[in-house]
């Protein structure tokens, strides 16, 4: 025996090194054979897991709820959000629902200005602008 392979011996005793060969074997036992039709199964089951999870983040409208308008601007500093009403009208002290891409909220209405002038009632084809509690974006839609 040559001097490296005494050497190599001595290394392997003192930190209790595998050889090359038994590392294989046992990793190569503990990976599970599956077969193709199964993990066609189970690609289908993980895609339609992800397709169902993202319809339930779509929000929900109650069908009672009315669509009123559509935010058309919005004005963080203040928080006041401009509503292009496009059915019905709006009163002051209404519920209006409002839902969006990264909003989902219900208010009642305190406040509401046409041209900078306080108003209680807004109709079909006016656009107005309203306090609201919580950001909003634009192109969110507004429901009573």
């Amino acid at each position: 025996m040559s001097i490296l392979t005494k050497f190599s011996n001595v290394l392997k005793e003192v930190f209790w090194l595998k050889p090359s060969s038994r590392r294989k074997t046992t990793i190569r036992k503990s990976v599970k054979k599956v077969k193709p039709a199964k993990l066609k199964k189970r690609a289908v089951a993980k895609v339609s897991k992800i397709l169902a999870s993202a319809k339930r983040k779509t929000p929900r409208v109650d069908p009672n709820l009315v669509k009123v308008g559509e935010m058309t601007h919005y004005f963080d500093r203040i928080k006041v959000g401009v509503v292009k009403i496009t059915k019905g009208t709006i009163l002051i002290g209404d519920r209006l629902t409002i839902i969006g891409k990264k909003s989902k909220f219900v208010q009642k209405v305190w406040s509401m200005q046409i041209e900078s002038q306080d108003v209680k009632v807004a109709k079909k084809g006016q656009s107005i602008g309203l306090k609201v509690d919580k950001p909003t974006q634009v192109g969110d839609i507004v429901y009573k």
